[in-house]
Parts: C-alpha cells; sequence; structure tokens
C-alpha cells in the first residue's frame, strides 16, 4: 500500500486548493514545500524586520463564489479590504492621470472630466472589443474545458465579434487600442497604461503581432462584474488560512521539503524522492509546478512520449522582469502636478506608464540584451491599505518593471538587475524627491532569483506565458486538454499552466482536484 492516496508537490495557492479539496473528498493527502512558508508566488514574507511583502502576486482576482465556498475561504484568511481607487496611473508632465474608482461610475466620471466625453466612450467600446476574445479564454468559470480557437472564431455571433477575435489571436495591442485611442498625444497615459497591461505577462511589445491576447486576458472580466481585491495581511494570508484549514482536515503539510524526482513503477507516477534520498509513496501525484519543471527537471524526458516532451521544451518562459522590495522610512512625497498622489489612497497602487512608444522603444532594448534607459514602473504601497504590514509610521513598497534583459547572457544578470533598479528607483525619484533617503531597505529580484524561490522556469510567474499560442486548446501545449492529466499515468499538473492560467482564481487547483477525482472514482 502506498504511504499516501495523493501527493502534492508544492504548496502554492493552487497545490493548497487541490490538496483541500482531495482531503476533504476522503483521501489521505500530503502536501510537500519547498520553502519554509506556504503560499509560494500567492505569499506575505517578511523580508526585514517588521516589514511584510507580497512577494510575487499581489491581487486578489475576481472569484467564482463556488470556489469561495467549497474551499471556505472566508473563514481561512479570506477578508477583502475596502478601496476606492484601484490604481492611479501617471505619465509624463501636463499628461492627466488615469484614476480607476472601484466604483465604476466614478470611474466614467472621472474619465469624462479629466479625459473627455471621447476617452470615457473609448473606453467603454474598447471593453465591448474584448469581450468576445475574453469570453473565449473563460477565465472565471470553474471546471470549464478549454475551447478550440477554429470554433470559437465559428461561433462568434457577430462578423465584428469574429474581427475581435481574429484581432486578439493573431494583432498586436496597440492595432485594439489605436482603434479607440489613435491620437499619441491626446491620449497618451490612456495608450501606455493599457499597453503596460498588454506586456506584463508576455515576451512581446505593445506593438508585436500576438501582445493583443495578453491585453484581452487582461481585461477579462467575471459574469457577475467583480473586481480585484486587496486582501487584510496581504495576498498570502488566504494562502496561510487554506493552509490551516487543510490541516483541520487531516490534511499533512510538510514545509523545508524538496522533491528530488518524480517516481516512474511500472509507467505510473508512484511518488516522489525528496533531497537527501527519502521515497515517499502515493497513488496518486499532483504537481504544481510548471510543465518545463516537473517533466525535465523532475523526471526522465525519456519515459514520456517525444512529441510531448517537444512541445514543453517550447513552452516560452522568458519572464522579463525586476520586483524591487523596499522598506521605507516614509511615505514618498510627490511634488508638482502630481502633488495629489499624496492624498487618502492614492499611493496605495501607481503607475509611472509615460507612452506606449516608450514601452515600445524598451522593449527593442531587451531584445539586444540592454537594460532600458528610461523605464515605466508599477508602484504598490499596500502598507496604505493596511498598516499592519510594516512598522508605525513607516511602510513596505513593491515596485514592478519591464523589461528586463531576461536573454542576455545568464552571467550578467547581477550587474544587470542592479542597474535596472537604480533606474526604477531614479525613475521614482523623479517624481518623488524623497523617495531614494526613504529607502532603508531594499531587495531586488530578477527572474531567475523566482526561479530559484518557486521553482518556476526563468521566473516565468505564468507557468507560460500569455501568448496566443499558449491559451485555449494550446494551454500549455496543443492536445493536453487544459493540461490537468499528463502522459504519465498517476500524475496530474494543477498549476497555471493548466488552463484557464494565472491569475490568483484558485481555478487550477479547484479543477485539477475535480479530475483526479473523477479518475479515481
Amino acid at each position: 500500500m502506498p504511504d499516501y492516496d495523493v501527493l502534492v508537490i508544492g504548496a502554492g495557492h493552487n497545490g493548497l486548493a487541490a490538496a483541500t479539496l482531495l482531503r476533504r473528498a476522503g483521501l489521505s493527502v500530503l502536501c510537500v514545500e519547498k520553502n519554509r512558508y506556504v503560499g509560494g508566488m500567492c505569499s506575505t514574507v517578511e523580508l526585514f524586520d517588521g516589514y511584510k511583502f507580497e512577494i510575487a502576486g499581489s491581487t486578489m482576482f475576481p472569484l467564482a463564489q463556488q470556489v469561495v465556498d467549497d474551499l471556505q475561504l472566508h473563514a481561512h484568511g479570506f477578508e477583502p479590504i475596502e478601496h476606492e481607487v484601484m490604481s492611479c496611473n501617471i505619465g509624463d508632465p501636463g499628461d492627466p492621470p488615469v484614476i480607476l474608482y472601484t466604483d465604476p461610475m466614478r470611474a466614467a466620471q472621472h474619465m469624462v472630466d479629466v479625459h473627455g466625453a471621447e476617452a470615457a466612450e473609448g473606453m467603454l467600446r474598447l471593453f465591448q472589443y474584448v469581450k468576445a476574445p475574453a469570453d473565449a479564454m473563460d477565465r472565471f468559470t470553474p471546471l470549464a474545458k478549454p475551447k478550440r480557437l477554429s470554433d470559437v472564431i465559428a461561433n462568434a455571433a457577430t462578423f465584428a465579434e469574429q474581427e475581435a477575435i481574429k484581432t486578439a489571436f493573431f494583432g498586436s495591442a496597440m492595432d485594439v487600442i489605436g482603434k479607440f485611442f489613435p491620437d499619441p498625444g491626446k491620449h497618451r497615459v490612456i495608450r501606455a497604461f493599457l499597453a503596460f497591461l498588454a506586456v506584463q505577462s508576455a515576451y512581446k511589445g505593445p506593438y508585436t503581432p500576438g501582445s493583443a491576447a495578453c491585453l484581452a486576458y487582461s481585461l477579462a472580466s467575471p459574469p457577475d462584474g467583480q473586481l480585484m481585491h486587496k486582501l487584510k495581511g496581504g495576498l498570502g494570508a488566504v494562502s496561510i488560512g487554506l493552509g490551516e484549514y487543510f490541516e483541520e482536515l487531516g490534511g499533512e503539510l510538510r514545509l523545508h521539503t524538496s522533491v528530488e524526482r518524480i517516481l516512474n513503477e511500472g509507467g505510473r507516477a508512484a511518488g516522489v524522492e525528496l533531497r537527501g534520498g527519502e521515497r515517499i509513496t502515493a497513488g496518486t501525484v499532483v504537481s504544481n509546478l510548471d510543465p518545463t519543471s516537473t517533466f525535465l527537471r523532475l523526471m526522465d524526458p525519456a519515459d514520456l512520449p517525444s512529441d510531448f516532451v517537444n512541445a514543453v521544451k517550447a513552452i516560452d518562459h522568458r519572464g522579463a522582469y525586476v520586483q524591487i522590495q523596499v522598506a521605507l522610512s516614509e511615505l514618498p512625497e510627490f511634488t508638482e502636478e502630481w502633488a495629489f498622489l499624496n492624498e487618502g489612497e492614492m499611493r496605495a497602487q501607481m503607475g509611472i506608464f509615460n507612452s506606449a512608444e516608450l514601452l515600445e522603444h524598451n522593449w527593442d532594448q531587451c531584445r539586444r540584451g540592454q537594460v532600458p534607459d528610461d523605464v515605466c514602473v508599477g508602484f504598490q504601497i499596500p502598507s496604505v491599505l493596511d498598516s499592519d504590514l510594516a512598522p508605525a509610521g513607516h511602510h513596505a513598497a513593491t515596485l514592478f518593471a519591464y523589461y528586463f534583459p531576461v536573454t542576455a547572457p545568464r552571467s550578467e544578470h547581477g550587474r544587470l538587475k542592479d542597474l535596472m533598479a537604480e533606474r526604477v528607483i531614479e525613475k521614482v525619484t523623479r517624481y518623488a524627491p524623497n523617495f531614494r533617503e526613504a529607502i532603508l531597505h531594499q531587495a531586488t529580484f530578477a527572474p531567475y532569483h523566482y526561479e530559484s524561490m518557486f521553482g518556476c522556469t526563468n521566473g516565468d510567474f505564468t507557468h507560460g506565458l500569455i501568448h496566443p499560442d499558449q491559451l485555449l486548446e494550446f494551454r500549455p501545449v496543443l492536445g493536453s486538454e487544459g493540461g490537468y492529466r499528463t502522459p504519465l499515468p498517476g500524475l496530474y499538473m494543477c498549476g497555471s499552466s493548466c488552463y484557464p492560467g494565472p491569475g490568483v482564481t484558485f481555478l487550477p487547483g479547484y479543477n485539477s482536484a475535480h479530475i483526479v477525482l473523477e479518475d479515481v472514482g
């Protein structure tokens, strides 16, 4: 008899979701995690004494009520923070800001008042335009199966929907954005903000064919119109709560436990061997890692079909970002026309996105192995909303910037990472002169850090970038039916590589558990 019915590799939010549902169904379940904390890229970590950071993911996506109820999230760490502003985005001197309020009427009124009725109408028409391709991706429906692109196009209700789907999968983000905001000067920050959404989970420029897919994916919304949340205690609070629920149900969680390889006995997954040699057997193994790590690092590729191995090798994992965590002695004080950011919640989540053309220039530099000379920056200070994340009067902030030259020689990444961090800090200090001096502690993470910390290949937090050839029926590889079942009997996947893809929705883990239960009865 195996030691456990199920062994789950990785206690990220999806691994915990799968483990919890399988344990609640009556199976004996062990979940092993290489780190000393749960959550993976959905975690809150105290990097410096008293300063807690959302170490990778930072926003709770809209959740299906079915998932919330089945995982008992409201009783285990899911405590949304009420806030008025989702994000505030600024650009060059003289460019009006784009403020996204949680109240849709207030957001629309801001667009009319600051950018004009034409811009407000353009935003509405943009959301209508991307609805068909976004609905095809079906990001928020539990247990949905991936659609075939040919069926999606054939089943479109109108020619206009067919055109939108075709453009989303074969056009660039600016092909879409330019339809509704054609003037590069008048609506520069709107265009830049939308362009950044289109590339933050892709290895493409905003003018590169295929980048429109990531834009549609980012703008997708659930049928009930839920918005994204910030959580009390940071995003990791819900992972901690779910881990506690799993253990309350009788599941076993082992931290600081690294898997060396997946056992294959008689052509079937039979458990794992840990670093150090300990073997743990299980009737079913579920991996929360990406396919590249699972099939090429933890297994002998010779045990898998060669065409499947070649497809896994072709998955694009080029995460091209840096993330900088800083402990601040005081909030940044924005000056001149940006002083309004010092009011209320504005500094909780900001973006400095100067133009789509600057992003494209940055992309060109990235491809040549260069650090962008003038970066665009996403900037969050969650302690503005939750004072428990930092000591009294101090703050914990996270900065995220594209494009890190990830294809440069690995020996250069440390130097390039430090150079890019300096340019990020210099950029913010242009707008808030006290920012640099307010930094007490700093940790800069390049993609290779996230690969080491979380096992995600090349630091790719999406487990397969949001490119059109890695969505719908193609995710994670063509013919994998969403990626949950694998060519090795007894081995399943439950991470963000699985359809419908990344974002803290719990759906990959939730769906995987149901598929395992379907197969094992």
